[in-house]
C-alpha cells in the first residue's frame, strides 16, 4: 500500500511539474507572452534553461541585443528564491527587418529566448521553485509600443533529473540557431568607406555555398546598419563588405559580431565572428551572394503598386497648399499662350522638363547622400537655411516682375495678341522646376507610404520613383497643353490681361513671406532681418538696372548689387545659430519639445502622449495645425484627459526626428 501511495505521489508530482513548466501565457498587447521550462521538474545541484516566449502577432516585431538603427531589446528582473541563479538571454539568430531609412535587428512571428538556471544544492525533494520575473520589451510595426508582463513559473524539486517538457523542442530549435564559435580566423580589413569582414571556417564555408541569405550583425554601432552588404563566398568561407558610420573610430579596429546564414529551406545557422585587423585571407571572396542585401527581392506587383501610389500622390501634390501659391504663375502661362496650340503644346513639355529635373535632382541628392551614410528624407531641402533665403528671394523678384518693375529676358508686359506670340519657354521650365521643389516636401497621401518604401530599395529604384512622382505632378498641366478645347475656355487676349498678370505677383508675395517665417524658425528674428536686408538690396540693384543699364559699366553695377542681394544672405543665415528653445514652434503652440528621452518619462506615468510631427515649410502641417490641433476644444480635451501635447519640430535637421519618422514608415512630414 505504502509503494503504491509512493507510485501515485509521483505521478502526481510529475504532472503538477509538468503543468508548471508549461504555464499558462498572458496576453498583452500585441504578444502571447509566457516563462517555460525545458523540464517538469529538477534536482538539487541541477542546471537546467528556461525562457521566455513570445507569440507575436503579424506584422509586429521585437528586437536582438543589438536592435540595430533603434528599438530596445528584452529585458528581465527576476525575483528568485534564495540560492537559485539566474544567467543572461542567450540570444538566437536575428533577422534583418528594413523600416524606411532604418535596418532593425530583431524577430518576427515568435522568439524564444533562453535563461540558464542554477539550483542550490542545498535544494530538498518536494521543494518548488517559483521563478518570476518582471519582463519588458519594445513591440514595433509602423509604430512602436513598450509592452511587458510579469511572468512566473514553479518547479518542483525531486531527487532524480525529470524527463522534458514539450517546450523544450521549442528551446531546442531556438538553441540551434544561436551563433557557435568560429574555429577557423576572423578579420576585418579597412577600405575607403568602411569594412571588410572575413570569416574562415569549414562548416560556415559548406553553409554558405547552398545559402539564400548571408547577413552580418555587428555587436555595436560601428557601420551603418541600412547600408547594403556586398557579400561573397569562396570555398574556404565568407567576406562581407561593410559601410562605416559616424561611430566607428579612425583606423584599424577590431568589429565583433555574427554572421547568419539562411538556407533555401528558410533554416538559420550562425557563428560568432570576433573579427581582428587584417588582410582579407585568400579563398573567402571569390563568388557574389545575391542575397546579402537589406530584405527580401522586390516583386513586381509590388513596385507597380508603389509607382501607382506615387503617380497618385503627384497628381494630389497639386491641390496640397505647399505648391497653390505656385499655381499662379502656371495659370498666367495657361492664359499667356492659350491660343496659340503649338506655343501651349511647348509651354507645357516645358513645365514637365522643369518639374522632372527637380524630381531628379532630389533622387540624385537622396541617393548620394544615403550613399555617403547620411540619413535623409524628403523635405531636406527646405531644411537648410540659405536655401530658403535664396528662394524666398526669388519669389520676391518674381512678384516684382509680375508687377512690372523690371522684365526678364523677352518682354511679357505686351498685351493683346502680341502676347501670344511672345517666347515665354524657359519661363515655363523654371515654373515647372520652381513648382516642384516647393511642392516637394509635402508628403500627401499615397506618396507618404510609396516614398517611405522606396527610401528603402536600391538607387534606380528610388530614382524612378521620384521620376512617377514628378509625373504625376505635371500631368494636369501638360494634359490641357495637349488639349485644344482648352483654348475655347479662356477669354480672348486683351488689356485684362496686364491687371491679370500684376494680380499673381501678390501670390509670390505671400510666398515669400512664408519661407521668411521659415527662416525666421530655423535662424531667429537675425535670420529673417538679414533675407528682408536682402530684398532692399535686390530692390535696389533692379532701380539701378532701369537708371544706368543702359550702359556696359552701369549693367556691371547693377548686376553686382543684384548678386549680392541673393548671395550675402544665403552665406549669412548659414552663420546664424538655430533660435533659443522659446521661438520653437513647440513654444508657439504651448506644448513641450518631442524627445525619446521625454516620451519614455511621460510612458513611465501612464500619460497619454499626443505628438505633432511639423516643420515650418509644410504648409500642409500648418493647415493641419490651424484646423484640427490649434483649437480650443482639442485644448480642453487635452487638459480634461491629462494628455501630453509634444511637437516635434522638424524645421531643420534632425536625425532623431527622421528616424521616428522612418520608424513610422514615413519619409517625410507630415
Amino acid at each position: 500500500m505504502t509503494r503504491a501511495w509512493a507510485i501515485a505521489a509521483a505521478l502526481l508530482l510529475a504532472v503538477l511539474g509538468a503543468n508548471a513548466a508549461s504555464a499558462q501565457a498572458v496576453k498583452t498587447l500585441h504578444t502571447n507572452a509566457s516563462l517555460i521550462a525545458e523540464r517538469s521538474a529538477v534536482a538539487p545541484g541541477d542546471t537546467f534553461l528556461g525562457a521566455l516566449k513570445l507569440d507575436l502577432e503579424d506584422p509586429w516585431h521585437v528586437y536582438w541585443m543589438n536592435p540595430g538603427d533603434s528599438g530596445l531589446p528584452p529585458a528581465v528582473s527576476w525575483t528568485l528564491p534564495e540560492g537559485v541563479q539566474a544567467g543572461d538571454f542567450k540570444w538566437p539568430a536575428p533577422h534583418a527587418i528594413p523600416l524606411a531609412t532604418l535596418m532593425n535587428y530583431g524577430y518576427e512571428h515568435q522568439l524564444v529566448l533562453p535563461v540558464e538556471f542554477k539550483v542550490p544544492a542545498t535544494a530538498k525533494p518536494g521543494d518548488t521553485i517559483n521563478l518570476s520575473g518582471k519582463f519588458d520589451w519594445l513591440i514595433c510595426s509602423d509604430v512602436c509600443v513598450p509592452d511587458g508582463a510579469e511572468l512566473s513559473l514553479t518547479i518542483p524539486v525531486q531527487a532524480a533529473r525529470a524527463t522534458d517538457t514539450t517546450a523544450s523542442g521549442e528551446i531546442g530549435k531556438s538553441i540551434a540557431t544561436m551563433p557557435v564559435p568560429l574555429t577557423g580566423a576572423a578579420t576585418v580589413e579597412r577600405t575607403a568607406d568602411g569594412f571588410r569582414v572575413a570569416a574562415v571556417d569549414g562548416d560556415l564555408a559548406e553553409a554558405a555555398k547552398t545559402a539564400s541569405d548571408i547577413h552580418f550583425f555587428p555587436e555595436g554601432q560601428e557601420i551603418i546598419h541600412a547600408a547594403k552588404q556586398q557579400v561573397r563566398r569562396g570555398d574556404a568561407g565568407v567576406s562581407v563588405t561593410l559601410k562605416a558610420s559616424d561611430y566607428a573610430k579612425a583606423g584599424d579596429q577590431p568589429l565583433p559580431g555574427i554572421v547568419v546564414v539562411k538556407a533555401a529551406d528558410g533554416s538559420l545557422r550562425s557563428w560568432q565572428v570576433p573579427a581582428q585587423p587584417g588582410t582579407t585571407p585568400a579563398g573567402v571572396a571569390n563568388v557574389p551572394v545575391g542575397g546579402g542585401s537589406n530584405g527580401a527581392p522586390v516583386g513586381f506587383v509590388e513596385i507597380a503598386l508603389m509607382m501607382g501610389g506615387a503617380f497618385l500622390g503627384g497628381l494630389i501634390l497639386n491641390l496640397m497648399p505647399c505648391v497653390l501659391p505656385v499655381l499662379a504663375v502656371k495659370a498666367a502661362g495657361l492664359v499667356h499662350t492659350a491660343h496659340d496650340p503649338k506655343q501651349t503644346r511647348a509651354h507645357g513639355l516645358a513645365y514637365l522638363g522643369g518639374v522632372m529635373t527637380c524630381f531628379a535632382a532630389v533622387a540624385l541628392v537622396i541617393v548620394g547622400l544615403q550613399m555617403a551614410g547620411q540619413q535623409v528624407a524628403v523635405g531636406f531641402q527646405l531644411q537648410h537655411a540659405p536655401i530658403v533665403a535664396f528662394f524666398a528671394l526669388v519669389m520676391f523678384a518674381l512678384g516684382l516682375n509680375l508687377l512690372g518693375v523690371f522684365e526678364m529676358g523677352t518682354s511679357l508686359m505686351g498685351v493683346g495678341q502680341d502676347m501670344a506670340g511672345k517666347g515665354g519657354v524657359s519661363g515655363a521650365y523654371y515654373t515647372g522646376l520652381l513648382a516642384a521643389f516647393v511642392g516637394a516636401p509635402c508628403v500627401g497621401p499615397f506618396m507618404a507610404v510609396a516614398l517611405g518604401w522606396a527610401l528603402t530599395q536600391s538607387a534606380p529604384v528610388i530614382i524612378a520613383m521620384f521620376l512617377v512622382i514628378g509625373l504625376g505632378m505635371a500631368a494636369p498641366f501638360v494634359l490641357l497643353s495637349f488639349t485644344p478645347v482648352m483654348a475655347r475656355l479662356i477669354p480672348k487676349p486683351g488689356a485684362w490681361m496686364a491687371t491679370f498678370r500684376q494680380v499673381l505677383a501678390f501670390p509670390m508675395f505671400a510666398t515669400m513671406l512664408w519661407l521668411l517665417w521659415v527662416v525666421a524658425g530655423q535662424t531667429g528674428a537675425n535670420g529673417a532681418l538679414v533675407v528682408l536686408a536682402g530684398a532692399i538690396t535686390l530692390g535696389f540693384g533692379i532701380w539701378l538696372a532701369t537708371k544706368i543699364g543702359g550702359k556696359l559699366p552701369g549693367r556691371i553695377l547693377a548686376g553686382l548689387v543684384i548678386l549680392t542681394a541673393f548671395v550675402a544672405p544665403s552665406i549669412a543665415t548659414a552663420g546664424i545659430k538655430a533660435p533659443v528653445a522659446g521661438e520653437t514652434l513647440a513654444a508657439e503652440a504651448g506644448a513641450e519639445d518631442w524627445s525619446v528621452d521625454r516620451v519614455s518619462a511621460l510612458r513611465a506615468e501612464g500619460r497619454v502622449i499626443f505628438v505633432d510631427f511639423t516643420a515650418r515649410w509644410c504648409v500642409t502641417c500648418q493647415v493641419n495645425t490651424a484646423v484640427a490641433i490649434d483649437s480650443a476644444k482639442v485644448r480642453e480635451a487635452f487638459a480634461r484627459h491629462n494628455v501630453a501635447f509634444l511637437v516635434a519640430d522638424w524645421t531643420n535637421q534632425d536625425s532623431v526626428i527622421a528616424a521616428a519618422l522612418a520608424e513610422h514608415g514615413r519619409a517625410g512630414v507630415p
